[in-house]
């Protein structure tokens, strides 16, 4: 058993919550029990993944997107409001990290990403306000582009949309985990051969074309899964409670 709070204030220490500007809260966003026996984490804060914790007999959830933005409209209603209700009546506590699990240099969506394509030699990529937030990084030795995608496929666990105008083989890959189409022009003018993110914008098929750019979407959801699970890996070990990722499919 572990104190909420403290689980809490790891994570915040570890993902060095107060280093980025982000435009949603980190950390607590919804405070449940307070022992921590069981952890159930996802991408995103929905009530498929809510209704699967409290299955699961999890005393907390921790996700990538959380339930509160920037942007949203502020009453308390809809699917907000049977959320929350939810999570109030099952004592269950909603966790989430943004932007500092995206680019945390060990357990960050996009360093894992990395790891996991076997790229070599990552150097910061991504800028977002003065900070990046991600990785330009070398294949081993220059790789055929159908390997390099089959590799993308096997570690996201979908066929990623690909626009391949660059050269046959690889060999700099810059990438960005979730919905990144606005960094492909940075990537261009870091020479890199391809860039790997999440999503995809109308205006990328012609630039990347015209500029001889690989352009590889391989969802958002789907090449976020990572972050999480390793920093669910990182607080099972440190606190000896139980953390287990849960897949709720999301196509996009």
């Amino acid at each position: 058993m572990a104190d909420l709070y403290e689980i809490v204030s790891y994570a915040n220490e570890l993902l060095e919550t107060d280093r980025i500007k982000d435009y949603c809260p980190n950390g607590l966003q919804v405070e449940g029990k307070k022992d921590v026996r069981r952890i159930v984490t996802g991408v995103s804060a929905c009530m498929e993944l809510f209704e699967e914790a409290a299955r699961r007999n999890a005393n907390a959830i921790l996700v990538h997107h959380g339930m509160f933005w920037d942007s949203d409209p502020k009453p308390v209603r809809g699917s907000l409001k049977a959320r929350i209700k939810y999570l109030l009546e099952n004592d269950l506590s909603l966790i989430g990290y943004h932007l500092p699990l995206d680019r945390h240099p060990e357990v960050g969506n996009n360093i894992e990403l990395v790891k996991k394509l076997g790229l070599i030699d990552p150097e910061p990529f991504g800028m977002y306000g003065a900070q990046s937030i991600s990785y330009i990084a070398r294949t081993k030795e220059p790789t055929p582009v159908g390997a390099f995608i089959k590799t993308v496929s096997q570690v996201t666990g979908r066929k990623p949309r690909s626009h391949l105008f660059g050269p046959e083989l690889i060999n700099m890959v810059s990438i960005c985990s979730g919905g990144a189409p606005g960094l492909l022009r940075e990537a261009i003018d870091r020479q890199a051969d391809m860039f790997v993110t999440g999503e995809e914008a109308e205006w990328i098929y012609h630039l990347s074309k015209e500029e001889r750019i690989h352009y590889v979407a391989a969802g958002h959801h789907a090449t976020e899964r990572l972050g999480v699970m390793a920093l669910g890996k990182r607080i099972e070990e440190k606190f000896g409670i139980e953390v287990l990722f849960v897949e709720v499919a999301n196509p996009i």
